[in-house]
């Protein structure tokens, strides 16, 4: 019966460490985030850097909630995504950090090959059809490229 008692208190004081962890974590990346924002958002590359066809993963703290998202140059024009699936809640380059169709026409979710256009983020193949990927405000300003973060409630995007 010790046993078990210790055992417990062992598994749960490693589960608050892990949280402690975590909200260390996320209060460091928030302070890193402030230093990058100015105002129209986050500061993510400079215009240069992100070529047409190119893809930047990055976070943004919104509220309080960390939002995995990524950045394309789709023909000339800059648009930014929350790094999630309609389908599923995997990220789109699930496996490797491969963002477009080999072709570069579409997004792709590597998890199940739903096809998502570039532009729109819309859903135009497999079971996510219709729906569309979680759109981020984007703003080139100065040769930079800001994403801010959406209006409204989004909790049901935290990870």
């Amino acid at each position: 019966m010790y046993l078990t008692i210790y055992l417990s208190l062992f598994f749960l004081s490693l589960y608050l460490l892990g949280l402690l962890i975590r909200r260390v974590y996320f209060f460091r990346d928030q302070a890193r985030m402030l230093q990058e924002s100015r105002p129209g958002g986050r500061v993510i590359a400079r215009v240069e850097e992100v070529g047409p066809g190119s893809v930047k993963k990055f976070w943004l703290i919104c509220q309080k909630y960390r939002l995995d998202a990524f950045l394309i140059n789709y023909q000339g024009t800059f648009h930014a995504y929350v790094n999630r699936c309609r389908h599923m809640t995997t990220p789109l380059d699930f496996v490797r950090y491969q963002f477009f169709t080999e072709d570069g026409s579409r997004l792709v979710c590597l998890t199940h090959g739903a096809l998502y256009e570039p532009a729109s983020g819309l859903c135009v193949e497999g079971p996510c059809k219709g729906l569309s990927l979680y759109r981020l405000p984007v703003l080139v300003d100065r040769g930079q490229v800001l994403v801010d973060c959406p209006p409204g409630d989004f909790s049901f995007l935290a990870e």
